[in-house]
């Protein structure tokens, strides 16, 4: 059974990342954590170069992949501490499974931890799910004991994971001088890293409903007085008006987008419409059809208009009659077109007949009187052939 496009796509990634490929990447290595699984990973890179706080740092950390992966993202979290981010938390990212609508396929493992590196570089982490905030000093301290933090799932030390990959790269033709302080790289076109709120989204689509409300509102209040009835205009008019102070019936209130306040206007219930008899239902029939309509149709065989008889009598012959009308009216180009075919297969029978008689009279003239044989055409043939 062939590997599904997602497997494929992992042990592509996995020769790539953590074995002596075209271009190995000394800034980070990441391996699935067993043959058995490669949707699980363990990741270990170097801290960003200096002036930042992280230089010389090593951290490890794990990488859950989808199983629709490339189409959906992955999720990052660091097992080593850092200072920065959060241990054993999802980090909320734009390239994380917390925003999958920011995600490429053509990106990858090796992509996401490029990105990573940078964004680890990055200050500024308040309000970020899985950042942390924390002094420089003790992010120094925190990147000098990360080098022999130890893994129980690899059971190697960062610093030994590094050294072992360092090798090979070398071996693969890499320069590995300033191994400990590499560059940053450069993220591919079009990627933007950057933290996102994941609360921010359901905000944003919670919101709507209460924009949409308070816009229908504002269109009530900008209605006209008169196609909006307000009980306490209804109660002034009707109250006799003084003569010397004549009473105007107050504005409409203008109501605010909040959905406690917001009052709609009275309905007036429902009111049950009974079902018509037979003979309401046959009198408003009768009398939309037109006399044309009540007129029986001419028979269409003969030539002449005559009338039907009309199957029922009473009650239903005016309906009956509108109907058969248009039926017939209806039916009228099938009628004919049935009428030509039957024509043409006539007389295609009758020409299939001749040419038949005509097959069976030279048989049986073959058969009665053969080639060479004397009788009456022998002795016409003799007539024609004699000498004068």
């Amino acid at each position: 059974m062939a590997p599904s496009p997602t497997i494929r796509r992992l042990l592509k990634e996995t020769a790539e990342l953590s074995s002596p490929s075209s271009n190995p990447n000394p800034a980070f290595f990441a391996a699935p954590v067993s043959d058995a699984d490669l949707h699980e990973w363990h990741f270990t890179l170097l801290g960003p170069p200096s002036p930042s706080p992280y230089a010389g740092g090593m951290y490890h950390g794990r990488i859950s992949l989808p199983a629709t992966y490339p189409l959906k993202p992955p999720n990052f979290r660091f097992l080593t501490p850092s200072g920065r981010f959060e241990v054993n938390r999802e980090i909320c990212l734009s390239i994380s499974g917390f925003h999958e609508e920011t995600w490429m396929p053509a990106w990858g493992v090796r992509t996401a931890l490029t990105a990573l590196r940078s964004f680890m570089a990055e200050k500024g982490s308040a309000g970020q799910v899985g950042g942390l905030e924390a002094p420089a000093d003790i992010r120094k301290r925190l990147a000098k004991e990360s080098r022999s933090w130890k893994c129980e799932a690899c059971g190697k030390s960062n610093e030994t994971i590094m050294r072992e990959w360092w090798d090979i790269c070398q071996s693969a033709g890499v320069d590995m001088k300033g191994e400990e302080d590499l560059d940053l790289e450069s993220l591919p076109e079009g990627m933007s890293l950057e933290t996102r709120d994941p609360n921010a989204q359901r905000a944003t689509q919670g919101g709507s409903e209460p924009q949409v409300r308070s816009q229908e509102t504002v269109q009530q209040t900008q209605r006209p007085p008169d196609t909006v009835s307000h009980p306490t205009a209804a109660i002034v008019s009707s109250s006799p008006p003084s003569s010397s102070h004549p009473q105007t019936a107050p504005p409409p209130t203008s109501q605010t987008g909040s959905s406690s306040s917001l009052q709609l206007p009275s309905q007036s219930p429902f009111q049950h419409v009974p079902t018509p008899s037979a003979e309401a239902a046959q009198a408003s029939a009768e009398a939309v059809l037109t006399p044309s309509d009540l007129a029986q149709p001419p028979n269409a065989s003969s030539g002449t208009a005559t009338h039907r008889r009309p199957l029922f009598s009473g009650f239903h012959n005016a309906p009956l009659a509108a109907a058969n009308a248009a039926i017939a009216q209806n039916a009228r180009p099938l009628t004919l077109q049935r009428d030509r075919d039957r024509e043409q297969t006539i007389t295609i029978d009758r020409a299939i007949a001749g040419v038949f008689l005509a097959l069976c009279l030279m048989v049986l003239k073959k058969i009665f009187f053969p080639a060479g044989s004397g009788g009456v055409a022998s002795s016409v043939d003799d007539f024609y052939l004699q000498r004068e």
